[in-house]
């Protein structure tokens, strides 16, 4: 048994905890344990974990290298994209609920173990984690520590709620289209989003989404984020065009002194929406606080171009329509209309549509928004707006699920929520939201932070800058602190 209570192993972050196994203070059964211990006691309140491996987590703590550089530490995957030996993958749709699981790992999966991480289970995501809240109609909605009538956010709304609240320090989160940051702002965590090409995706594609989606974490802490990309970044032998990693390594790029920025600011979206009053007003404030830290910051505008909804519908609508297609092979049968959801019967039906023209023009269209921002990028080095216009929507109000489903209906809400991060997936640009701001109403308030294509470690340096200036540590504490009670 473990001899580290899960309220005193949750006061650790990723890098804490491995140290503590670095300098011989606990064992990475030990870390397994207090996890298993908060996830089964949390759980049952949030709907995070939607399968688990504790067992097998348990036998291989054993073999787990002391001086790994994350050894011992509890993680979680995604029901999405990344097989785990041992564990299903069914993106949390009915249809798939059969399918074996994993017998070998996919080459990101590799890595966390290789890093010594304690994979522990799967998180809660929306059928293909086609939504910005988390609801599946078959495993039920997660819920917000900080408020559970309140979603957590999606696609990886799970590994947020899951982290959030003190299961785990980190999770595994995908982004095609906010799907780390969206969450990470609904639940008050650090949601990066790497520059496209440099985490290994699959296992079965060189890339997902048409490019729009990437691979990295839900964190507490910039340094965890950092470690994390430090042990699973580079390619592998389907990356098309991988970027160069910088010489030191991320989590280098954290104590590194920021020198003055050229710092744009936009509350518009691309598509033309501002953000509600509190999120705008903390945006601005640390706008201020950026400029008298000597920051040369002025004001920012999308070009038209960068209005991206639908040339990345086709595509990312065409996506679920080709993995529904890769798993009717395995699964033996097409899915039944009571099998889907609403939404993934539509892009089913809409994908299939789309002709190999649509498709091309689409990415092209994207590629004219990429090359449109990376020349407005010429004249600022990050730019700094909202993670989400609103602050997190009610469990039920945006309906991708049943039958009342209207796909313009569905639009129109989910990107009212959230239409600030789905631009730098079409142009493969870094971005993080931060939890820099709280609402007069207990909700964390997610800022948004994105920098030209590869310069990733730019990014996660002014992060833990802001980190240090603006810390948010203890408000995660007291959340954590309120679940344990």
């Amino acid at each position: 048994m473990s001899r580290m209570r899960p309220d005193e192993f949750s006061e650790f972050d990723a890098v804490g905890l491995a140290q503590l196994v670095h300098d011989g203070e606990a064992t990475p059964g030990e870390l397994t344990e207090a996890a298993i211990a908060a996830i089964e006691r949390l759980n049952p309140r949030l709907n995070a974990v939607v399968e688990r491996c504790f067992d097998q987590a348990r036998a291989a703590a054993a073999s787990i290298e002391r001086d790994a550089p994350l050894a011992g530490v509890p993680f979680l995957a995604k029901d999405l994209n990344i097989d785990v030996a041992g564990l299903h993958l069914t993106a949390s749709c009915r249809w798939l609920a059969a399918l074996p699981a994993a017998q070998v790992d996919a080459p990101l999966a590799a890595r966390w173990r290789a890093a010594g991480l304690s994979i522990l289970g799967r998180t809660n995501t929306p059928e293909f984690a086609a939504e910005f809240v988390t609801e599946p109609t078959w495993r039920g909605p997660t819920h917000n520590p900080w408020d559970p009538a309140v979603t957590p956010g999606g696609s990886s709304g799970g590994a947020a709620a899951a982290v959030a609240a003190g299961m785990v320090p980190l999770a595994h989160g995908t982004d095609s289209g906010g799907s780390i940051r969206v969450p990470a702002a609904a639940c008050g965590l650090v949601g990066f989003k790497p520059s496209r090409g440099l985490v290994p995706v699959g296992p079965h594609l060189d890339e997902l989404a048409g490019g729009l989606d990437c691979e990295h974490a839900l964190t507490r802490t910039v340094r965890d984020s950092a470690l994390l990309l430090d042990v699973t970044a580079g390619p592998e032998p389907t990356t098309r065009q991988p970027l160069r990693l910088p010489a030191a390594g991320f989590s280098a790029a954290l104590s590194a002194r920021v020198l003055p920025l050229r710092i744009g600011v936009a509350l518009r979206a691309p598509g033309g929406m501002l953000p509600d009053g509190e999120i705008g007003s903390a945006v601005e404030e640390m706008a201020a606080l950026l400029a008298s830290a000597g920051h040369r910051v002025s004001a920012f505008e999308f070009p038209a171009t960068a209005n991206v909804g639908d040339p990345a519908l086709v595509i990312w609508l065409t996506a679920i329509a080709e993995e529904i297609e890769f798993y009717r092979a395995q699964v033996g049968r097409p899915p039944e209309r009571h099998e889907l959801e609403a939404l993934t019967w539509e892009a089913l039906a809409r994908g299939t549509r789309h002709s190999a023209l649509d498709y091309a023009r689409a990415r092209r269209a994207l590629s004219v928004a990429t090359a449109d921002l990376a020349a407005q990028f010429q004249d600022i080095d990050v730019l700094l707006l909202p993670t989400t216009a609103s602050l997190p929507v009610k469990i039920g109000q945006i309906d991708g699920r049943t039958a009342a489903f209207d796909l313009d209906q569905w639009n129109a809400a989910s990107y009212g929520y959230a239409p600030y991060t789905e631009v730098f997936n079409a142009t493969g640009q870094p971005a993080v939201s931060l939890p820099l701001a709280m609402s007069k109403s207990g909700l964390p308030i997610g800022i948004q932070f994105a920098a030209r294509l590869g310069e990733d470690d730019r990014l996660l340096s002014l992060a833990a800058w802001l980190e240090k200036e603006v810390p948010w540590a203890p408000r995660l504490a007291a959340l954590r602190a309120r679940w344990s009670a």
